[in-house]
């Protein structure tokens, strides 16, 4: 079986249970840890409820368990729904909430200790010529 129809097979097995799921576009990296191995960088491309699109250029086999740590959620446990060359599905075990991904990371009070307050005095140097 070539990759293609490969790629169409197990694609066409994910799609059965989570197309209908509504998906956000982004692009966000995450750590992706297979069983018993080291941790990944993730590109994540999209992300539902149900599961995510990634790039990676790492070789994934469909149905293998994997855990995926995502900025604002933490960690997931899942398995590879399909893979494509520089692309893989994962579906989670349990549903998220995609939306607390998109959170920013500080807040303006989490912040206040790193601002700079902004000066009034004016730098010498600095002449304007009132003629």
């Amino acid at each position: 079986m070539d990759e293609l129809a490969k790629f169409n097979m197990t694609r066409s097995a994910m799609t059965r249970h989570t197309r209908g799921e509504a998906r956000d576009s982004m692009f966000l990296a995450a750590n992706l840890v297979r069983a018993g191995g080291d941790a990944i960088t993730l590109r994540v491309r999209n992300l539902s409820a149900g599961g995510l699109m990634g790039e990676t250029a790492e070789v994934f086999e469909a149905g293998e368990a994997v855990e995926i740590e995502l900025r604002g959620i933490g960690r997931i446990r899942g398995r590879i729904a399909w893979t494509a060359p520089q692309r893989i599905g994962i579906a989670f075990d349990l549903a998220i909430d995609p939306l607390l991904a998109r959170r920013q990371v500080g807040t303006k009070e989490s912040n206040t200790g790193l601002l700079k307050p902004v000066s009034s005095q004016r730098r010498s140097g600095l002449k304007l010529d009132k003629g």
